[in-house]
């Protein structure tokens, strides 16, 4: 069954990132250890404790995405990956705005640029079999707000950040109701995954 997931690090206090963008110690954990985890595709190894480990495998795996759905912000942080989506799929970017003028032809970093949430989910379930991966907090919010998210997974980290980008901000009422599918405790770390259901 095709999954549209996200997968977050998070603050004690919520936040995803400090007002700058940048993620101080919520990416610790990514070093803290002993055991190797490679990145499909990318020159980066984890080395993260043993009790992460395994976890770190199985979100690496279904990472392996045949598409994939961010917003500009994440986009123009990143600098588009150098053309290389995360999981080696395709890319589907929410924006309003065109691609940058040096921004390579479609056959050579296959990203596509879409005017909304809803759009970009549906292209990127037609690009393949495989799972479709969410980046972003404000596409992960829209996603849950429309029912489109099936699984969340937070990497919840003891620290508090005091101020910066929210992951769960504005969502309004109802929502969904979280079923838990796994908890792992690790070094820094707690790693928790949810499939969510929605009120009707």
């Amino acid at each position: 069954m095709m999954t549209v997931a996200a997968s977050f690090c998070m603050s004690l206090d919520g936040f995803v990132a400090r007002p700058d963008n940048s993620v101080g110690p919520l990416f610790d954990w990514y070093s803290a250890g002993d055991v190797e985890v490679p990145m499909v595709g990318y020159p980066m190894t984890f080395r993260v404790a043993e009790a992460s480990a395994g976890y770190l495998r199985r979100q690496l795996a279904q990472a392996e995405h045949s598409a994939f759905v961010c917003g500009r912000t994440v986009f123009d942080h990143t600098h588009g990956w150098g053309g290389r989506p995360p999981g080696g799929g395709t890319a589907f970017v929410v924006t309003h705005r065109p691609p940058p003028a040096d921004w390579p032809a479609e056959n050579l970093a296959p990203f596509t640029f879409c005017p909304d949430v809803e759009t970009a989910i549906e292209r990127a379930k037609a690009a393949g079999d495989g799972n479709v991966g969410v980046s972003g907090p404000a596409i992960a919010r829209q996603c849950l707000t429309l029912g489109l998210l099936d699984e969340l997974a937070i990497d919840l980290v003891p620290v508090f950040l005091g101020e910066g980008v929210r992951y769960f901000e504005n969502l309004g009422a109802g929502g969904a109701e979280l079923d838990r599918v796994e908890v792992v405790e690790g070094e820094g770390v707690t790693h928790l995954r949810y499939r969510l259901r929605y009120r009707s």
